[in-house]
């Protein structure tokens, strides 16, 4: 998916090809990186929308015989993609956390747009190939769509499904659907800002302070106050950015997540084992502890660790918790008070999630992390069946990094246009 991005922030003109496996975003201070990744977590993000549409006659069917087949229709993917793109243009202040006057008066020349047209995206239909697991609520979904069909199959996994899920599904399981061909290969994304290393820290107070609002508007709303008080509540809580926002709402609710391991959890273990010399533990409070392996007994308050503790326990939850397969990671800055052998580390973990089916978008400052992914494109240029070793490290395939799925892009205030 190639995107076209104008006058947002310090970028005056920018193309992505978003769906190359790894894209790194790198210049210099204060010139849209961190712009850019939030607006590609805004464009990928798998959310529940509702969507009324005449194709949603599927769904009971579905629901009735385990099974269904869901057809797709250009011009109404098509259309939903446009409306889509348009609702983007209107919520820049709920993506950036600025006030709707404000946003209007930042982005007034702001524009996006998908560099596609509608006989090449229709062409891009019949080529796509896929076959995932979508998960509504507590209903798990196969589905499977294969070249030059026009068709997704759906099959259900689960053979109760609740009247509760059975309503949700009717809401929204058609636009999960064109939300996944609109914006095909991205089936949903993650993002982890650098406010990553302070989420955990301090996402109590921030809850109390929601409560707050929300006692508040109660309120108001009892003295009969003309203003609806709901709107005060909702425009105080825009104050934050949405990656900020999404990344308080798992914090709310860690021991809710922790109840689901994820495929990837193994990778989070190696993380805390190699880099941490400890565990990330959640508690059944919610609360965010480490444990070091000096001292396995000792469990030590978030907010008492190391900074590199703060910095990467949320990867390390959303690889043990939440991480699916073919999901797009986010990650603004990884090398965040990291030392530099830890940063070529991360660089290396990296590339073996991306060669598990993950899409992954960087925005660095990073010589260390730069260099070790030229190390792994390099090294895949080799076409050696067997490990190679350089500098006591030895580099299996699971390493390698094909330069053809990866774009680099120099954001830099000299040039008018972000290149790749």
């Amino acid at each position: 998916m190639e995107v076209d991005i104008k006058n947002l922030g310090a970028i005056k003109s920018a193309h992505f090809d978003l769906s190359k496996r790894l894209t790194v975003f790198c210049g210099p201070n204060n010139s849209g990186k961190t712009y850019a990744a939030y607006m590609a977590y805004a464009l990928t993000k798998s959310g529940m929308k509702y969507f009324k549409s005449e194709e949603s006659i599927f769904v009971q069917d579905l629901i009735k015989n385990q099974k269904a087949n869901f057809e797709l229709i250009t011009d109404s993917i098509w259309n939903y993609r446009r409306d889509e793109i348009k609702s983007l243009n209107k919520s820049l202040g709920s993506i950036y956390g600025v006030s709707e006057d404000i946003a209007n008066n930042l982005f007034k020349d702001f524009s996006i747009s998908i560099a596609e047209t509608k006989k090449e995206f229709d062409a891009n239909i019949l080529r796509m190939n896929f076959s995932n697991e979508l998960k509504i609520n507590d209903v798990t979904i196969e589905i499977l769509k294969k070249v030059d069909s026009r068709e997704i199959n759906l099959k259900l996994k689960d053979t109760v499904i609740s009247k509760s899920s059975i309503e949700i599904l009717e809401l929204f399981l058609t636009s999960k659907l064109f939300s996944l061909i609109a914006f095909y290969p991205f089936t949903s994304s993650y993002i982890l800002p650098v406010e990553r290393n302070s989420i955990y820290t301090f996402s109590k107070e921030l809850s109390i302070q929601k409560q707050e609002f929300l006692e508040r508007a109660q309120e108001l709303g009892s003295k009969k106050n003309n203003r609806d008080p709901f709107h005060w509540y909702l425009k105080k809580s825009t104050r934050y950015p949405m990656p900020i926002r999404d990344g308080l709402e798992v914090a709310e609710d860690l021991n809710n997540y922790s109840k689901t391991k994820s495929e990837f959890y193994s990778f989070a273990e190696e993380i805390e084992n190699e880099l941490l010399n400890g565990k990330v533990i959640v508690t059944k409070d919610g609360d965010v502890q480490f444990s070091s392996n000096k001292a396995k007994r000792k469990k030590i308050p978030i907010h008492l660790t190391a900074s590199i503790v703060k910095t990467l326990s949320s990867l390390i939850f959303y690889l043990k918790h939440i991480a699916t397969k073919n999901e797009l990671i986010i990650i603004d800055e990884p090398e965040l008070n990291l030392h530099p052998n830890n940063q070529v580390y991360l660089a290396r973990i990296f590339a073996r999630l991306i060669n598990q089916g993950f899409r992954l978008i960087i925005s660095t400052h990073s010589d260390y992390i730069i260099r070790e992914l030229n190390n792994l494109i390099m090294a895949s240029s080799l076409k050696r069946t067997e490990p190679l070793k350089f500098n006591s490290f030895t580099y299996s395939k699971e390493y390698f990094l094909d330069f053809k799925t990866v774009g680099a892009y120099l954001f830099n205030f000299k040039n008018p246009t972000s290149r790749n």
